[in-house]
């Protein structure tokens, strides 16, 4: 019996680690006639996620504030980096991808110390015309 609660007490703690660390994306939404957002947040403890849906042909520029101490990293639907920078003041905090398919993009926003930064992103998705 004593052994059977132990087990229980171990399996709800590993339940409680795994679901906390497991963060559910936000996806980020445009106003009517809008192609840009910007969301404010914390890394948190784990980084955080959003999603947005783009097309075939278009751009996304993100704007990360402050532009040290946050790392950024976008995966295309398949899993696969798409890209992955971490953003520092040389390049002012904003990065800039072409996109080649129509999908739903995954942004991972996480800090590059050991601390939760506050942050604000601003997402634009244009026409891709030269990046």
């Amino acid at each position: 019996m004593k052994n059977a609660f132990i087990t229980l007490i171990f399996l709800a703690a590993i339940f409680l680690v795994v679901t906390d660390g497991a963060k559910a994306q936000t996806r980020i939404q445009f106003g009517k006639g809008k192609s840009a957002a910007t969301v404010t947040g914390s890394t948190g403890e784990f980084g955080t996620s959003y999603v947005v849906r783009a097309k075939a042909g278009q751009k996304i520029t993100f704007k990360l504030s402050p532009a040290r101490g946050v790392g950024i990293k976008v995966t295309a639907p398949d899993g696969r980096y798409y890209q992955s920078v971490l953003l520092d003041q040389k390049r002012g905090g904003t990065y800039v991808i072409g996109l080649d398919e129509t999908a739903d993009y995954t942004i991972f926003l996480g800090s590059t110390g050991r601390n939760p930064e506050a942050f604000t992103l601003t997402v634009a998705i244009t026409k891709m015309t030269d990046i």
